[in-house]
């Protein structure tokens, strides 16, 4: 199990004129979400740490992404976590592309709105990223049939 969460939230400006958000609280980052603000959950206190993007998909810029990706990094190392999360912004900014074009081909849509960056996604590629999303649906669509 990881350590008890700390009460953190992270707010900033970002160059584009949008406000960005890293908090614990879900909830309050929705309702941001919907006013159109660009928020991230912070989900690192479990055994597989991640950050989620809420709405990632209506990010399009790249200076944006990396710009919120920075801002996380930065997050990361000022209130870590045990587990750690230990991420490249290389592969981050890659995954969250890859969670982008599957949203726009409409490919797992209801899954690639979000991106969830998780540690177990570091170094993956592409096809093994689909791949995988792809069993999940399947697994979970059998696991509730037999219900």
């Amino acid at each position: 199990m990881g350590m008890e969460q700390p009460d953190n939230s992270y707010k900033e400006a970002l160059s584009n004129g949008q406000r960005l958000t890293i908090s614990l609280d879900r909830d309050a980052l929705k309702a941001l979400s919907a006013r159109g603000e660009i928020v991230v959950y912070d989900d690192r206190f479990t055994e597989n740490p991640s950050f989620r993007i809420f709405d990632s998909y209506r990010i399009r810029k790249n200076s944006v992404k990396r710009e919120v990706l920075r801002a996380m990094l930065a997050y990361n190392q000022a209130h870590p976590s045990e587990p750690a999360w230990q991420r490249t912004e290389g592969s981050l900014l890659f995954e969250w592309l890859m969670h982008n074009f599957a949203y726009r081909v409409g490919f797992l849509r209801s899954r690639a709105g979000d991106v969830d960056l998780d540690n177990r996604a570091e170094g993956k590629g592409a096809l093994g990223y689909f791949l995988q999303s792809a069993f999940e649906v399947i697994r979970d669509y059998f696991t509730l049939k037999r219900r």
